[in-house]
């Protein structure tokens, strides 16, 4: 069994698609899929803003501190608050959604990733470049290398999300693939490795070992989503969502009580243990069993008749389009802004550290006050509006941000590949071999290929070319092929590259944000260049012979 991973070339519509019944149903947004989303991800801004803060040190210093996270009430929370599985769930969905309906268009995995790539990837760009030249002005300033030190980490540490996120939907269409063949198997090998790594490390107590489950544990919570896409529009089995959370929270409940995993959600986040996993099923079953009331709710109410349904369906419409728009930007900036926040109350802490309001009471302990003291619990509620309320405007601000179109990306690739086309082929004639085979049949084209064919589809070929038996061309085509799986493999790797060094080394000092904005850069200057494969001979008639999925009628936000 071949793997094909182009879409039907012979679709070439965007029309509604048919449904199992004959009927018609126009492709729409799960508008209650997409605020559980935006939820996720304000729930975890809430999360780093209550867990960031500092207190003042001996001698007035200003020191970065975590709360909250070693108190009992805390680790009974994790089980609430720990919605990365959810949201690497809904992930799954809408990223099958997203391919399928790429498919229905005619596309193939170039344009999807492309599409997916440039839309992940140039917003983290521009976190880490404004990121990296603020925190580089603030050392000229004056400001102490400890604290820009701790502002580095802090600011990339939510990116470790993006890294990982940015690799399972660019694996989409491959586990697409070994969904529609073998969902049952594909979950059931996934969660197999995922116990083996688990119990690998039980037995020999190498922690280090836990972090293979980067490989596994989140592409089986994106398998799970995947699921969820084909059964979310059949009539819901309330007894068996009920069963399958009910055992797989008391599997969890029974692994933690004999000490495999960690009461504390978040200790089991990183590395990733099989805790997450039933952790997501139970919450894939909640939200199995609440989708139809969720999705009522956003319409206004199940009465159109009732006063105010539709004033309710408008604002609900106007907070989920917000959320698209820019959820995953105050995701991004919402440390720069808790960090910034800290630095200045810790500043206008040290002013007033001498000024006393009464025994045993400073002006100092009232900005900056003891972590877990009444004036603190009193404080956050303003502390979060404070931090909502700047990070969604920097996140819109950001949002607006120009960076380079895919058309200047694409002529920089170009041009790369000339120059090195250029002085390659220089080297290849001083040495009396033929000027042709150069720079770009290195990148996949066929010797004598323009640096444009290098770059696209074969010199020559053409549309009324496609399907004919010419052996030569054949080859040509293969060899095309390989190397577009190639670049894009480099794209995405250089990708999570860009991402790893912002997050492993830091922004700070300044190269290397250069040498992470660079990485991304490159990732986008790749993908840029990938053209749509050429189906080979016979590949037309046997995409157009077999069976195609339906498109989902839901889209996800990052197609928009």
């Amino acid at each position: 069994m071949s793997l094909t991973l182009s879409g039907p070339p012979e679709v070439t519509t965007t029309a509604p698609t048919s449904t199992a019944s004959g009927s018609r149903r126009a492709p729409h947004r799960d508008r209650a899929i997409d605020l559980i989303r935006f939820g996720c991800l304000f729930v975890v801004v809430i999360l780093h803003s209550m867990m960031s803060a500092a207190v003042l040190g001996p001698d007035g210093t200003v020191i970065p501190t975590v709360a909250l996270s070693t108190t009992t009430g805390f680790t009974i929370a994790s089980w609430f608050f720990q919605i990365m599985p959810l949201f690497y769930f809904i992930g799954g969905y809408a990223s099958l959604s997203g391919w399928r309906r790429t498919q229905a268009k005619g596309g193939t995995w170039v344009d999807y990733l492309r599409s997916r790539l440039r839309r992940l990837v140039i917003p983290v760009a521009v976190l880490i470049g404004i990121a990296g030249v603020g925190l580089s002005v603030a050392s000229e300033l004056g400001v102490p290398a400890e604290l820009l030190a701790e502002a580095s980490a802090r600011i990339g540490q939510p990116l470790w999300f993006l890294a990982v996120y940015v690799g399972l939907t660019s694996l989409v269409p491959v586990a697409a693939h070994f969904h529609e063949r073998a969902p049952k198997r594909t979950i059931l090998a996934l969660a197999g490795v995922v116990v083996a790594v688990d119990g690998l490390v039980g037995i020999t107590g190498v922690s280090a070992l836990g972090y293979l489950n980067f490989l596994f544990v989140w592409p089986l919570i994106q398998q799970c989503g995947f699921v969820f896409a084909d059964v979310l529009r059949s009539p819901v089995r309330v007894w068996l969502n009920w069963t399958v959370m009910s055992l797989a929270l008391v599997a969890l409940g029974a692994l933690v009580a004999l000490g495999v995993y960690s009461p504390n959600m978040l200790v089991n986040l990183n590395p990733p243990t099989g805790a997450l996993v039933l952790l997501g099923v139970a919450q894939m079953c909640v939200l199995r069993l609440g989708h139809s009331w969720l999705s009522t709710l956003v319409a206004g109410g199940s009465d159109p008749t009732a006063v105010g349904h539709e004033y309710q369906g408008r604002l609900w419409d106007r907070i989920i389009a917000w959320g698209n728009d820019y959820g995953m930007h105050v995701y991004l900036w919402h440390m720069p802004i808790v960090t910034t926040l800290i630095g200045g109350l810790g500043y206008l802490a040290n002013l007033v550290s001498g000024v006393w309001l009464g025994p045993n009471l400073s002006l100092a302990g009232f900005v900056l006050p003891e972590i877990e003291s009444a004036w603190w619990w009193a404080s956050r509620l303003l502390w979060l509006l404070a931090v909502m309320v700047l990070a969604s405007a920097l996140a819109i601000a950001m949002s607006k941000v120009r960076f380079f179109s895919e058309a200047t990306l694409e002529r920089a690739g170009r041009a790369i590949t000339g120059v090195a086309r250029e002085l390659t082929s220089a080297g290849v004639d001083s040495s009396g071999a033929p000027a042709g085979d150069s720079a770009g049949t290195a990148l996949g084209a066929p010797a004598g290929d323009s640096a444009g064919t290098a770059l696209g589809a074969p010199a020559g070929d053409s549309a009324s070319t496609v399907g004919t038996e010419d052996p030569v061309r054949s080859a040509r085509g293969g060899r095309l092929q390989w190397s577009q799986r190639t670049r894009g493999i480099l794209a995405v790797g250089l990708a999570m590259a860009g991402i790893a060094i912002a997050l492993l080394v830091g922004i700070a000092p300044l190269i290397w944000t250069l040498v992470s904005v660079s990485t991304l850069v490159a990732s986008l200057v790749l993908v840029a260049c990938l053209k749509t494969p050429v189906p080979g001979p016979g590949e037309v008639e046997r995409v157009a012979a077999a069976p195609q999925p339906l498109a989902c009628p839901s889209r996800s936000h990052d197609e928009r």
